[in-house]
This record gives structure tokens, sequence and C-alpha cells, in this order.
């Protein structure tokens, strides 16, 4: 590692079929497990800035797990989580970042091709601007990427309310300051909707920087629905309920 560098931890959480929410699969050419390969593979090649990669295995298809096994023996992941059942991603999120060793945190998940260079790009306005409020990310997906939520830009970088869910770097005295995230199923949004309330806006690279993999499906954000999951040591993890307060 250069001495001039920091690190940075990247955490991405795996899951193979449709989830426990009864949300719309994700349509495409692809399975999970496709996707996953190709969100690993495009990890180790294109990643030329120091990281780590930590995988949370949720589950759903044994050989996933296999394969995973493999490439931490391999090396390519430093640190692999295997969860007996699919505790989703904003608790999968969190228990990886109880392990990372890195100054930043990357935060993605397993259906996004990432780009050449991606990781060096998307952090360089975190680095240059640290008194800034910034997350940073190397994509906006094309349902983001209006007026509605572009902020314009910080030198050629594009300024965007609502970038990133799927795949958002920190610094990790961000992280510590605004706290875990929530276990609800939609944490991701209720994450945004309290970067806002403190006063954060995402920071997208002036082009995208990673391919999402996945597409047409997801959270019905309207959908009453009741998961309550219970830990070996007794916890009860309500996928229904936050856990934030300003």
């Amino acid at each position: 590692m250069e001495n001039n560098k920091h690190h940075v931890s990247i955490i991405v959480c795996h899951y193979s079929k449709v989830d426990d929410f009864g949300e719309i699969k994700a349509r495409g050419q692809k399975s999970r497990s496709e996707m996953l390969k190709m969100t690993l593979d495009s990890l180790a090649q294109n990643t030329n800035y120091p990281a780590e990669i930590i995988m949370v295995d949720n589950g759903g298809n044994p050989d996933d797990s296999d394969y995973l096994v493999d490439m931490t023996r391999k090396g390519i992941i430093n640190t692999y989580i295997r969860n007996k059942d699919n505790m989703y991603f904003g608790f999968a999120w969190n228990q990886a970042a109880r392990l990372a060793t890195g100054d930043y945190l990357c935060f993605t998940c397993n259906d996004l091709f990432f780009k050449e260079n991606w990781l060096k790009t998307t952090i360089e306005p975190l680095l240059k601007y640290p008194e800034k409020k910034l997350i940073a990310t190397p994509i906006i997906t094309p349902d983001k990427d209006n007026d509605k939520y572009m902020r314009g830009k910080l030198d050629e970088y594009r300024l965007n309310s609502m970038a990133g869910s799927n795949c958002m770097l920190m610094s990790r005295a961000t992280y510590t300051e605004m706290g875990e995230l929530s276990t609800n199923r939609v944490a991701s949004y209720l994450w945004y909707a309290k970067m806002k309330l403190w006063g954060y806006l995402m920071v997208a690279t002036p082009e995208n920087m990673a391919e999402h993999l996945a597409h047409a499906g997801g959270v019905n954000f309207k959908a009453d629905i009741k998961v309550v999951k219970k830990l070996l040591n007794g916890e009860i993890i309500d996928y229904s309920t936050t856990t934030w307060k300003r």
C-alpha cells in the first residue's frame, strides 16, 4: 500500500434469490449468481486503489457460497461472512463495517460491473474536499439522472440528491457520525432521508464508472410487510422498523 493513500473497505452484500419481502425480482438476462461473479471479477480486475473486499453472503444458493469460499482462499476476498438466513443488506452492511479496517467504507451489492479506475476516480472529491459533507458514488442510475435530483457540479463531478443507493463511498468518520443503517427493508431509502436531513450530498463521478446489471424491479414502498428474525443470541431483528433518530 502506498504511504500517501488511505485504503478502502469494499463491502458487498450477496443474496441469490428473490428476497423474503415478496418484492419484484429484478429483470435482466443474468441470474443473481451470474451477476455476483461479474461484480467480484470487475472489483478484482479494475480496483487500482488500496482496498480490501469484505463479502457478506446471505445465502440462497450453496454453489454461490462454495464459489465465494474459493475466492476467499485465493485471496480475492479478504473477509468472508456467511449468514444462515437472509439478513438483508442493511444488517449485512453494518455487520461487515464492524470488521472493516479501511479509512473509507464502500457499501455495494451483487449487481454492479465496476469499470477501470472506478475507485480511484470515485474517492477523489472526498480526499480533495474533506471539509464538505459528501458521500460519493461511481454511478447515477437512469431513474436518478434527471433535473429533479441534480444539484449542479463540484469541479467536473456531478452532485445528485438520490444517486448511489446501490454503491456509496464515505469516510469512516461519516459512517461513525451517521451511525449504522436501519435494518428496515428500505434501509438505503431511509439512509438517504437521514443523509439529506444532516446536510450531506451525493457526489458522482463525471461519467458512470460502474454499470448496473439488474433493472426494473425491487422495493414496493407502499407494501405493508412484516418480517422478523431471531438470531442465535436471542436478538430479534425487525425489518419493518427504523432504528435511527436525530
